[in-house]
């Protein structure tokens, strides 16, 4: 059985508890076990039975009423089993916890499974199983065993024959793969116009169904136009942290849109909104070269964009691009006509604007996510630089409707 010392460094990288349990279901150790997974385990007694069900020739992972496990396979001389989790691969609202400690006998504990990620989890199990075993397993090799133990991996094949069949006889044509990618084209261009046109035609065909309900498979297909959007527009030159920044803050509203006109809106809006980004990413390209602006000037505003959140000093973003910090202060204010300090301050500002025109965070909470040492000098520098006081901004330009395409904060 896995070594204790391997487990302990394990529930380091992975935050997941183990315990190894004995043929008769006693556990012989447990291994960054909290007294409220001890006491999990104690109410849920049957979940030690239920792994090692589950157990086989393999690392199993698993899901029962919104929590993960992972087993392993059975030491033949022992007869012990490995048991991970429970763990969450993110963490829960307070509504989904008070659910979770419903469901498992918790009471008023303050029980909060860890969070780890699958894909943490499954590299952790890898790893074990070799350790213990000595074989080796590659994440396909391990997806393609657990597929046999998922409700959908032992229907799949029939189910999709089934409903292939079904879909061609009762729904008929989708629509054109051409013109999805005239759409696609138009963004990768930032041509706004030719996007206009594209998403105007007139063609034989559906979209696609994806979920019985009405609303959840318009949403589902938006997200998937979000996915197409920002690969087209990292293909235009969008930089692809920026793009994938964007995708997932658009995924996760289209999720509280809560009827279908709004729901074709907003995935049109999307659109346009990385069109729109693109063109002026080309414009951006187009006045540099012109220029000939030093790269350093783009790596110092990319550097900015994804440290908007905390403190940025000038020395900072100088070691991070392995300059000496006046040269590229120098640099900075010469080719851009400010400075350092308060291209920063501006781009806070115009984060706090978006933050205060589309969210219902707090002033303090803004101040605080934008790494200013209070909210008095948040209010001062974002009056210096909007003439009102954020309090003031947000009564005149908060929108009510939550939509939010960050164009403003991301430019």
């Amino acid at each position: 059985m896995t070594e204790t010392y391997v487990l302990k460094q394990m529930v380091s990288l992975a935050h997941t508890p183990f315990q190894i349990v004995n043929r008769d279901g006693s556990v012989e150790l447990g291994v960054g076990m909290r007294n409220v997974e001890r006491l999990f385990y104690e109410k849920n007694h049957q979940m030690i039975a239920v792994a090692r069900e589950r157990a086989r020739e393999y690392p199993v992972i698993f899901a029962e009423k919104r929590l993960l496990f992972a087993v392993f396979p059975e030491d033949p001389v022992t007869g012990q089993i490995l048991l991970a989790g429970p763990v969450v691969s993110r963490a829960l609202s307070r509504e989904q916890l008070i659910e979770v400690r419903r469901e498992w006998n918790m009471g008023k504990t303050d029980y909060q499974p860890p969070v780890t990620s699958i894909k943490k989890m499954v590299s952790m199990m890898l790893l074990l199983h070799w350790q213990s075993t000595g074989v080796t397993m590659s994440v396909d090799e391990f997806w393609k065993k657990n597929r046999k133990n998922y409700q959908f991996g032992q229907e799949f094949e029939r189910r999709l024959s089934r409903e292939l069949f079904q879909y061609q006889e009762n729904v008929g044509l989708h629509n054109p793969y051409e013109q999805e990618l005239r759409e696609m084209n138009s963004i990768t261009n930032g041509d706004i116009e030719a996007l206009s046109r594209s998403m105007s035609e007139t063609y034989e065909g559906e979209i696609g169904i994806l979920a019985k309900d009405p609303l959840r498979s318009a949403k589902n297909v938006a997200i998937g136009n979000i996915t197409l959007a920002s690969r087209a527009a990292i293909r235009g030159g969008m930089s692809t942290e920026k793009s994938f920044s964007l995708a997932d803050s658009f995924s996760q509203q289209v999720e509280e849109i809560e009827n279908l006109p709004e729901v074709e809106a907003f995935k049109r809006e999307i659109k346009f909104t990385y069109a729109r980004m693109v063109k002026e990413e080309k414009n951006n390209e187009i006045v540099e070269r012109e220029n000939q602006v030093n790269p350093l000037i783009a790596q110092v505003k990319d550097y900015v964009f994804h440290h908007l959140h905390g403190a940025i000093q000038v020395q900072d973003i100088a070691q991070a691009l392995q300059v000496n910090p006046d040269y590229l202060s120098h640099l900075f204010s010469t080719s851009e006509n400010i400075t350092m300090i308060e291209y920063i301050r501006q781009e806070k500002v115009r984060r706090g604007e978006n933050l205060l025109k589309y969210s219902d965070y707090r002033v303090q909470d803004i101040a605080f996510y934008l790494g200013f040492s209070s909210q008095s000098h948040f209010a001062r520098i974002f009056q210096k630089t909007t003439g009102m006081n954020p309090n003031e901004y947000r009564k005149t330009f908060g929108n009510k409707k939550k939509w939010k395409t960050k164009a403003s904060e991301s430019t």
